[in-house]
């Protein structure tokens, strides 16, 4: 697969996980600075987001991205200092791989974008099946990083939900 989409799919998944680790301190029991903290992690996901959105609408911004990866990693692990009761050591583990991937990665590309543009080859492959594949291993290291959060704890449980049926109206 093509670096080029791995700082998008790696900023989703971290900016995901920012997103619920800022809502679970919002809404759990945080005191003291682990409110206003959750507010700062919550709109870092939201920023982290938006700037995938941005890096695969080919606007790039790499500097920025860069910027961004390094703050979602130092504002997530400053999480787990401000509230370690209501803060998962997976879910930080998971967005600060995945942000430093992101920055890692948009790293590179803003090197090679630097050079002089080399002669390219033919692709052996579909860029699809590399993409889908990325996507598949973001998904599987984000979804139990989700569910370790104080929001996803708390998140209702899926398999419980009562359905309602009309009888008719008993003519």
């Amino acid at each position: 697969m093509r670096l080029q989409a791995w700082p998008a799919l790696a900023s989703w998944g971290a900016g995901l996980i920012q997103l619920a680790t800022g809502a679970g301190m919002l809404t759990a029991g945080s005191s003291g600075a682990g409110r206003p903290y959750g507010v700062v992690l919550a709109v870092a996901g939201a920023a982290t987001l938006a700037w995938g959105v941005v890096w695969l609408s080919r606007a790039r911004h790499p500097r920025l991205g860069i910027g961004i990866a390094v703050s979602g990693v130092l504002l997530t692990a400053g999480a787990l200092a401000v509230d370690a009761v209501h803060v998962s050591v997976l879910a930080v583990a998971v967005a600060t791989a995945l942000s430093a991937v992101a920055g890692a990665s948009t790293a590179v590309v803003l090197r090679r974008s630097a050079r002089p543009a080399a002669p390219r080859r033919a692709s052996s492959g579909s860029g699809m099946g590399g993409l889908l594949a990325a996507a598949v291993v973001v998904a599987a290291l984000v979804t139990p990083a989700l569910a370790s959060t104080e929001a996803g704890r708390l998140a209702p449980d899926h398999g419980a939900h009562t359905f309602v049926t009309d009888h008719g109206h008993g003519h």
